[in-house]
């Protein structure tokens, strides 16, 4: 408080207690504005970060759904394909008998049916 008398007696003693005075009346009329501006501003803030989150969100959505309709698809697909590769399995595996049980068969054909080469992507033939 001894500080504030002394700036206070300073500046009347230079002349500039005008100035002082001035300076303290604006600080006290122009402080609750100032409050509200940032008030104001920190509101501003907060509702473009909200919008912006909203847009992001809603895009998020959007490439979700897009995404997830591409999976159907994506398995549908699938279950065709496996439908296919088990259909061709076992047409091979009935080839495959019908050379193994005819008699005449040449022997490089039944050596190629009775070892087939192991597994094709994990299935026996």
């Amino acid at each position: 408080m001894d500080n504030v008398w002394a700036v206070l007696a300073a500046c009347a003693g230079g002349g500039g207690l005008a100035g002082v005075i001035g300076t303290l009346i604006t600080g006290m009329l122009t402080r609750p504005k100032t409050r509200a501006d940032a008030v104001s501003l920190l509101t501003d803030s907060a509702i473009k970060q909200v919008n912006e989150l909203q847009e992001r969100t809603a895009e998020a959505e959007r490439e979700a759904v897009a995404a997830r309709a591409e999976l159907a698809v994506a398995r549908q697909q699938m279950r065709v394909l496996t439908g296919e590769i088990d259909a061709a399995v076992m047409t091979l595996r009935t080839w495959r008998s019908t050379i193994l049980s005819t008699p005449g068969v040449p022997e490089p054909l039944l050596l190629m049916v009775r070892d087939p080469g192991g597994t094709v992507n994990g299935r026996h033939l």
